[in-house]
């Protein structure tokens, strides 16, 4: 009986490294351009290890894991930022919706960098493969909506978890959680796009809450229809005043249809951020 190991004749697993998305790098904006267009973003900042076919998972502050890409060219000494090494950057491929700190930390514990992820780093082999699958999920379509979750989670996955159908073959208590998912999502999703201004009037959230953030509530303007929470589109974040004017003033109509009219411009001002 054979008992030495047999190398493994299947194709050697690429490193991954996580790289900074950011002010020295590329922001939301061109890298979506750059997956558009197929194009390569040159002299990035990454580990002095990385070589040519290399992963790289591309993080952004505020969004968390945005983009896959591969390296084009080895790491070289950047002349313009001492101890740093750069290389380019090809097949941009964005990760929608990003994947948040949160979804990192919940799925992948072991990742170290995560808790203060201001870094460039090559995790090992075995966290490698965890991130990896988190991101193939991800992809797929695969994301968490219960209570701790959607409190910590990013914009885009709030807005992933509100558009989430509760369909008819789910069971009872599957589509009651999809539908508790969805009210939370929606309103934590039309908050963080007013981002402490009332999207009525403008102005800023007259006080913090007990939590410490802006105050403002959520406001539907239709009813609700479709057997479920209301559509973040008909959903707006306004401050108190605002909102007894929606339902009690003299031209609480006219008001409300104001606001409606204002929502797809918030919605086009969120998929620009």
């Amino acid at each position: 009986m054979l008992r030495r190991e047999v190398p493994n004749p299947a194709k050697r697993q690429l490193p991954l490294h996580i790289v900074q998305g950011g002010i020295q790098n590329g922001d939301r904006a061109l890298l979506e351009r750059l997956a558009r267009g197929r194009q390569m973003t040159r002299s990035w900042v990454v580990p002095k290890s990385v070589v040519p076919d290399d992963e790289a998972v591309i993080y952004i502050r505020g969004y968390g894991f945005f983009a896959t890409a591969r390296a084009k060219s080895q790491a070289e000494p950047r002349s313009d930022w001492k101890n740093r090494y750069g290389a380019d950057l090809d097949s941009i491929s964005l990760i929608r919706p990003p994947v948040s700190l949160a979804a990192i930390r919940r799925h992948v514990p072991s990742l170290e960098w995560a808790k203060y992820p201001r870094s460039i780093t090559t995790p090992p082999p075995g966290i490698t493969d965890r991130i990896r699958a988190l991101i193939i999920g991800r992809r797929k379509g695969e994301i968490d909506f219960d209570d701790g979750f959607l409190a910590e989670a990013n914009i885009d996955e709030l807005r992933r978890v509100a558009l989430l159908k509760a369909h008819g073959s789910l069971s009872p208590r599957k589509r009651a959680a999809v539908y508790r998912a969805r009210s939370q999502a929606i309103r934590r999703y039309v908050l963080l796009r007013a981002n402490g201004r009332c999207e009525g009037c403008l102005a800023p959230a007259p006080f913090l809450g007990a939590d410490g953030e802006p105050f403002l509530e959520t406001h539907h303007m239709t009813r609700v229809a479709d057997d479920g929470p209301d559509h973040p589109r008909t959903v707006i974040g306004i401050c108190p005043n605002c909102h007894r004017r929606a339902h009690y003033s003299e031209d609480a109509e006219i008001f409300n249809s104001s606001l409606i009219k204002k929502v797809p411009k918030l919605e086009a001002a969120v998929r620009k951020r």
